[in-house]
């Protein structure tokens, strides 16, 4: 499965997408390993998550309502939002790839969620941190991904939040609640 999927996913994104999403794949089966999770479905979901990232955004925005998949608010403003969906719709009709553990991890990838998994949170991660990433506080996030699941998370969601409010876009409210869920959570240290 994963020699086809990688064949698949080669005809559906650029060179530098496809190795961004090799690196995702090598990060997430080193923290699914740390953090005994299984690396199986990770990989999977490392084929698929981007897989249609690079559709122009009207684009998305269309195929998702002809798909009937739930299209928020948010969403239209920011139709990235929409590429996990439709990347997991795309591998569902081609490829027959309905595992739960990988749907999850790639509907989550974005922005996450407040229910999220411990296998969610990996591949989270694993997006954030894959061996292509160039930002400051990665090595931080790095060494945070291997010993705190949680303070990681919230590292990670805190860079996402600043850099979309310094370009002047919206932050998934899906965002926002999972960092108040984890704050909740971890108690008042983390904040």
């Amino acid at each position: 499965m994963e020699a086809a999927l990688k064949e698949w996913l080669k005809e559906k994104v650029s060179a530098p997408r496809y190795r961004h999403s090799l690196g995702v794949l090598d990060a997430a089966c080193e923290l699914a390993g740390r953090h005994g999770v299984d690396q199986a479905p990770l990989k999977i979901a490392a084929l698929v998550h981007d897989s249609a990232r690079e559709l122009p955004f009207d684009e998305m925005v269309a195929l998702a309502e002809q798909w009937r998949l739930p299209v928020r608010d948010v969403d239209r403003i920011a139709p990235v939002l929409l590429h996990g969906r439709l990347g997991l719709e795309l591998v569902r009709r081609e490829k027959g790839v309905e595992d739960p553990v990988v749907t999850s991890a790639v509907l989550y990838h974005t922005a996450g969620h407040p229910e999220m998994s411990l296998s969610d949170k990996v591949f989270f991660l694993a997006d954030h941190i894959e061996p292509g990433r160039s930002y400051a506080h990665l090595k931080q996030l790095r060494a945070a991904a291997f010993d705190d699941i949680d303070q990681a998370m919230l590292m990670a969601l805190d860079i996402n939040r600043d850099y979309l409010i310094g370009k002047g876009r919206p932050v998934d409210p899906d965002s926002l609640e999972l960092r108040e869920a984890l704050l909740e959570a971890e108690g008042p240290d983390l904040g």
